[in-house]
């Protein structure tokens, strides 16, 4: 056997060494090598999400106080019950605070809203006799109060006073207000009306 054919048989016998390594250990190997890349990646990828989850927790946590004291107002404009006395207290003092005469008020029962479980409005009709910015004042106060209502209608018609013989305005005015209970949801988008503007006052003749 000339020496040509030694090594030519010899670079064959390597190639074969270096296929059947490649097949048999090195490739298994590199596989293995991306398979651990892409967990690496998909851990990399988890820890960030459960560090940015432990962020959230921990702003939840620290705000706590907060949202608390938060969900306690909100429950007050929207209470579980009509809770008519503590409302009627509350419409009293605005009245009062504007000097306004309240003469009546008067609730209708609780009534379902259309759209929403859990969630009942109540028609309110108060009457009242003052001057033209006492009453305005009230509205305003009505609008602020610490219950979620919305004035639908205001009636004013003038009237004179048997003291001074100045016009004053007696006054009709038609609210809602709401009640919700904790676990209270509204499908189709309804949602509770919040405290709104007062309409345009609807006069009969002048004030």
């Amino acid at each position: 056997m000339t020496t040509r054919r030694q090594i030519a048989i010899a670079a064959v016998a390597a190639v074969l060494i270096t296929v059947v390594f490649f097949l048999l250990l090195l490739k298994p190997k590199l596989s293995d090598i991306s398979k651990t890349r892409d967990d690496v990646q998909t851990a990399r990828a988890e820890e960030q999400t459960l560090n940015a989850q432990l962020s959230h927790l921990s702003d939840v946590r620290k705000n706590a106080p907060q949202t608390t004291a938060k969900l306690a107002a909100l429950s007050q404009y929207l209470p579980p019950t009509p809770d008519l006395p503590g409302f009627i207290l509350l419409v009293q003092n605005a009245a009062t605070q504007s000097g306004v005469d309240l003469q009546t008020i008067a609730p209708s029962p609780p009534a379902d809203v259309s759209g929403a479980t859990g969630v009942q409005s109540v028609v309110v009709t108060l009457t009242a006799q003052a001057g033209f910015f006492r009453v305005e004042d009230f509205l305003a106060r009505l609008e602020n109060l610490q219950r979620a209502v919305e004035v639908r209608a205001i009636s004013l018609s003038p009237v004179a006073t048997t003291i001074s013989s100045q016009l004053i305005l007696n006054t009709t005015i038609s609210l809602t207000m709401f009640v919700a209970q904790p676990n209270a949801t509204a499908s189709g988008g309804a949602k509770v009306p919040a405290t709104s503007a007062s309409p345009s006052p609807s006069a009969t003749g002048s004030p």
